[in-house]
């Protein structure tokens, strides 16, 4: 309920954003024209429609008769599409350490997103106000949304406008769902039994938010902008963990060719027609010192 309410709120805002940036076009693209009125109604209606109802309810429909499994180098959204890269590992002796040693090299625990914190999120960014524990959105691996986030402020506020990110989940075996056990064997037979780690295991995804205002490609919603380039992101959670003198060690996992996936179309206020993430596929592994 809390969090229908808090997508009740965020696209209320988004609509009034939406009708905003309709009334600049109609008047830039028709200024003559007695049907503005006429015109605005047409676009928003064929905008809504398409964006929230039929295009998302076309998805669920295909997601019903094709529920394809992956090679889990990239997260998920709640509805199995494609979404942020894998790119980074950390070995820790336990959360406690994984979360002081991000804290000391200046990451912020994100909070969980409930409605409140969603809200406070909100008026954060309208208002570019400082939030930088701001809730990240929800990915999912091993079937179960992430198990701790991180996130630096990229703008002089702390606001959650532009930001630095990362999830993490823990490598643990799952009780559940046949694929996410699949999932689980991939990162075992990846990371723990090639390097004989026996302490914790932290799978993470690390991207940029360096947009207020971007679009989903596959439905046109607006969400906010990310960029492309994961392995420079992933190069900057892992430079920021070597000032602190917390690491011992960094290690590449085997990579693979390059993957190229579309995770974004279009960006408000840049030039790019289309987003794409791109990364080389390796993976990242950062061994914590044990003190």
């Amino acid at each position: 309920m809390i969090l229908f309410l808090l997508r009740i709120v965020w696209r209320t805002l988004i609509f009034l954003l939406g009708v905003g940036a309709l009334v600049y076009i109609v008047r830039a693209v028709w200024p003559d024209d007695t049907n503005q009125a006429a015109i605005l109604g047409a676009l928003l209606f064929t905008y809504c429609l398409m964006a929230y109802v039929v295009i998302p309810n076309l998805m669920r429909l295909f997601h019903v008769f094709s529920r394809p499994d992956h090679i889990p180098l990239y997260v998920t959204t709640g509805d199995g599409w494609p979404s942020d890269p894998i790119n980074i590992a950390i070995i820790a002796r336990s959360r406690k350490k994984l979360e002081k040693t991000m804290q000391k090299a200046g990451w912020h625990i994100a909070d969980p997103l409930t409605f409140r914190n969603g809200l406070r999120e909100l008026i954060a960014i309208i208002f570019n106000k400082p939030y930088p524990e701001a809730p990240l959105s929800n990915l999912y691996l091993f079937d179960r949304p992430q198990d701790i986030s991180f996130e630096l402020p990229a703008n002089s506020q702390n606001s959650p406008r532009t930001r630095h990110h990362v999830r993490f989940w823990q490598l643990k075996e799952p009780t559940k769902k046949p694929k996410s056990i699949l999932h689980y064997k991939f990162w075992k037979q990846k990371i723990l039994d090639t390097l004989g780690i026996s302490d914790e295991i932290w799978i993470g995804s690390a991207t940029e938010d360096h947009a207020v205002v971007g679009i989903q490609w596959r439905t046109g919603q607006i969400t906010h902008g990310v960029s492309h380039d994961a392995d420079r992101e992933r190069d900057f959670v892992i430079q920021s963990l070597k000032d602190t003198g917390k690491v011992s060690k960094i290690t590449t996992s085997k990579r693979g060719r390059k993957l190229k996936f579309h995770g974004q179309l279009f960006h408000l206020g840049k030039k790019h027609i289309r987003m794409s993430y791109t990364t080389n596929g390796s993976i990242k592994v950062i061994h914590l010192k044990k003190l």
